[in-house]
């Protein structure tokens, strides 16, 4: 399908009217998740065979997970039904319980704090970097107490948090660590694959992430025989592995040697996630390419705060965070503004992710927040600007959204 055709904005200069940029008609969307012909085949292979369900048949999926597990540089995968499952199941796999406290990012979506209560646990909140938005090592340490347990990571926005900190921490104090890469598939820090730090790490395949299953969809990766045969379990109503994979020629067995629920991936999804993982790579580098030309486009304004990754992070792009000022009148009012002005432009833009997970009012009935708001989620909340990077939008049309946002940006300043 061509792109639409692209216009430029023209400025208002009326002296007694508001900071106004008005546009020609344009639209520009992503158009992520696109299914390529060769992942529906594969689906429609599947669904021709009859052999759809990984517990009964498996291949898709066992085939998957070795891949997978292969890109992290980790021996083992679990594929599974979603990525708030992958969270849930990595906290019960290291034996997270009540009365344990696990340490959580203020800044990311809700699953990323909610996992925990599942589990009977408890979340405490820990502020965030101003530059990545994830949790430091200084961050977590401010925060923890006898009953920690646990930490877990959130690679925001394919951003890799400086995880060689974070595991000298975690050693020391004894510390569990989850990575949550949902939006950090293919992100590296000092060449090393995000996922590969921790203990275990969630991934998600949901239908905007970097790879989408069709949907729905999740991975937990391991780092020991041990975890992967209870997070197996565990997804399988508590079967034990060894018992459920011996002869048994008909007869009905014993085999739930705990509780546990349904968290499978279906074969079709795997069938699209071992594709859509040979092309990894190739979306990466348009992503990385994409977030390059915003980057050059928006360089230079005066009210507008860039990140520019550190040599040590390979950035996934999962999105592109750019920041307006903090100091007033430049408020959440202002960015708002911005975005909707943008919005109305026909170009994509946000806000970006939850910025006070503590404050959704499930925490706040629960008694899960902080005593006092962290400063740096908050004023991150109030300033972050998100644009898609995905391979589907070609460079002019990354062009046209960075130059439309700079154009009203620098009508606000005049």
């Amino acid at each position: 399908m061509p792109s639409p055709a692209l216009t430029h904005p023209t400025l208002a200069h009326d002296r007694d009217a508001p900071k106004t940029v008005h546009f020609a008609p344009a639209v520009i969307h992503s158009r992520w998740p696109t299914h390529d012909e060769d992942e529906i085949a594969a689906v429609v292979d599947v669904l021709r065979s009859g052999r759809v369900n990984a517990l009964c048949h498996g291949d898709r999926c066992r085939t998957f997970e070795q891949s997978f597990a292969a890109m992290c540089a980790m021996p083992h995968a679990l594929s599974v039904s979603n990525g708030t499952v992958a969270l849930e199941l990595a906290l019960r796999v290291l034996g997270i319980d009540a009365g344990d406290e696990v340490i959580v990012t203020a800044r990311s979506f809700v699953a990323s704090a909610s996992c925990v209560i599942t589990c009977g646990a408890k979340p405490v909140f820990a502020d965030v970097d101003p530059v990545s938005q994830n949790l430091t090592a200084q961050s977590i340490a401010a925060v923890l107490t006898p009953r920690t347990r646990a930490i877990i990571v959130v690679h925001l926005g394919g951003f890799p948090a400086a995880m060689d900190e974070i595991m000298v921490l975690a050693e020391a104090y004894g510390l569990k660590v989850i990575e949550d890469c949902a939006q950090a598939h293919g992100a590296r820090f000092h060449g090393q694959p995000v996922g590969s730090f921790g203990d275990v790490a969630a991934f998600s395949f949901c239908t905007d992430k970097i790879m989408s299953t069709g949907g729905e969809g999740g991975m937990l990766v391991l780092r020991t025989r041990a975890q992967w045969e209870k997070a197996w379990s565990l997804s399988n109503h508590g079967k034990d592995f060894t018992k459920a994979h011996l002869p048994g020629g008909g007869a009905f067995r014993w085999i739930h040697d705990d509780f546990g629920s349904n968290c499978r991936m279906t074969e079709m999804q795997a069938a699209i996630g071992s594709i859509q993982l040979a092309k990894l790579p190739g979306w990466t580098a348009t992503r990385r390419r994409n977030a390059g030309i915003l980057l050059e486009t928006l360089g230079g304004l005066l009210n507008l705060r860039l990140v520019q990754p550190p040599g040590e992070c390979d950035h996934a792009y999962y999105a592109f965070y750019a920041f307006t000022p903090t100091d007033p009148p430049h408020s959440a009012a202002f960015r708002d503004r911005i975005v909707a002005q943008m919005n109305d432009a026909g170009m994509p833009c946000q806000s970006g992710s939850c910025p006070e997970i503590y404050r959704e009012q499930a925490f706040l009935a629960a008694g899960h927040t902080p005593k006092q708001s962290l400063p740096i989620a908050r004023q991150l909340g109030q300033t972050s600007i998100k644009l898609p990077v995905d391979q589907t939008l070609a460079p002019r049309e990354m062009q046209e959204i960075g130059r439309t946002l700079a154009g009203i940006l620098k009508a606000e300043c005049e």
